[in-house]
């Protein structure tokens, strides 16, 4: 039974990333992409959301294959629950790569 909840939270994960890359865009951007949608109207002018797009997109379409990707290399190496614990933890690194590249887009 652990290992279905395992495998279905890697496939959610993997779809709901998926569904970002290809859903987010430039028209609704205003109202789904984080941090965007509640800056002034001036920022928005400003702030140039489809190169910020050309990085974000690709990037979520990427990302949908890291859940199942790290699991199998760390089941070589890892069992049990500190596998499932050591998954979850790293499943936050890209995110840290990612706030750090996004960075450059401050206007």
């Amino acid at each position: 039974m652990e290992t279905i909840i395992v495998i279905i939270t890697i496939i959610v994960m993997s779809l709901i990333y998926l569904f970002i890359g290809f859903g987010i865009n430039k028209d609704n951007a205003k109202y789904l992409l984080a941090g965007y949608n509640t800056m002034p109207s001036e920022k928005k002018h400003s702030f140039d959301i489809e190169k910020y797009l050309k990085f974000f997109n690709p990037f979520f379409k990427r990302l949908s294959l890291y859940p199942p990707l790290t699991f199998v290399l760390l089941s070589i190496f890892l069992d049990g629950d500190f596998l499932i614990l050591v998954w979850a933890l790293s499943q936050m690194l890209p995110f840290v790569w990612f706030t750090i590249k996004s960075l450059r887009f401050q206007t």
